[in-house]
């Protein structure tokens, strides 16, 4: 999945996996079960969109630019964020 939202005035995309909810099931027809799991978000990356020169081509590029490191430094509950966006 993937968003976009801002943090620290920088828009940023933030992308990651989402694993729903499998139900606990006590007892299937040959006598096994499956504990089941509770919902999991997984793997986040935030990336900061923006230009650099490339002086060989001499033009303004399209580069994207991981900051998920820097704004779990920050303090930034990124996960927590995936939560809330799903909840919208």
């Amino acid at each position: 999945m993937e968003f976009t939202t801002e943090i620290e005035e920088a828009e940023v995309t933030i992308s990651f996996d989402y694993q729903p909810e499998e139900a606990m099931v006590m007892y299937y027809a040959d006598g096994s079960g499956d504990p089941g799991c509770p919902a999991s978000i997984d793997n986040i990356e935030v990336y900061w969109e923006t230009q650099e020169f490339n002086s060989t081509t001499r033009k303004q590029e399209d580069v994207k630019v991981n900051v998920t490191a820097f704004l779990e430094a920050l303090g930034h509950n990124l996960e927590e964020l995936c939560w809330n966006h799903l909840d919208e």
